[in-house]
């Protein structure tokens, strides 16, 4: 597969399987050598990364974060491949579920791996910008959110009311319920003081 291009950065999509990341930078880089040559500006330093979009990825998260400099998870796609459900078929929509517990376990893990090895973990997708899931998922590792600009301040309110510590329990105990009704209910009655402040 081919990946994003960024000026510093670049970042393969879609990751399922650890020999995929092996060798990235050979993969997805021009040779230095060469770009000199032809006179061609670019980055010495450019930094790898991988998205954590399948479930198989979250839990070689750990063999990943020793070879990437970065990762981000595509809650999204996480979501629909961890719950085998096709998110834009309206017939089964009710089965995908964003505060599943399975998808917070599976962050969880990617979370733990990457704080573990000391580098960044970010979040892209609808639940990066959800102020109840915020915590949760600062909570569990992630240190990068990306979201609407329309969600910065409820996320921001959110996150400011509390602290890691609490952000830390918090997420430990959405990741230990059993259903998603569950975590959501668990999360508006230990949230929503923070949000209606």
């Amino acid at each position: 597969g081919g990946g994003l291009l960024c000026y510093g950065s670049a970042i393969r999509p879609l990751v399922a399987h650890f020999r995929k990341t092996t060798g990235l930078g050979r993969s997805m880089t021009a040779d230095p050598q060469e770009l000199e040559r032809e006179g061609i500006p670019f980055d010495r330093e450019v930094k790898l990364g991988i998205m954590i979009e399948t479930p198989a990825m979250a839990v070689l998260a750990d063999r990943a974060a020793k070879e990437v400099d970065f990762a981000s998870i595509g809650t999204n796609d996480l979501c629909q491949y961890a719950l085998a459900v096709d998110r834009l078929n309206p017939e089964v929509a009710e089965y995908y579920q964003s505060y599943h517990p399975a998808l917070f376990r599976l962050i969880g893990i990617a979370g733990s791996a990457f704080r573990e090895a000391g580098k960044p973990l970010g979040v892209c997708g609808e639940l990066g910008g959800d102020p109840l899931a915020a915590p949760v998922l600062v909570g569990l590792g992630v240190t990068k959110l990306s979201m609407s600009a329309s969600a910065v301040a409820g996320v921001k309110k959110m996150l400011c009311g509390l602290t890691m510590e609490e952000a830390r329990h918090i997420a430990q105990q959405a990741a230990n319920r059993s259903t998603a009704k569950e975590v959501h209910r668990f999360l508006e009655q230990e949230l929503g003081e923070v949000l209606n402040r």
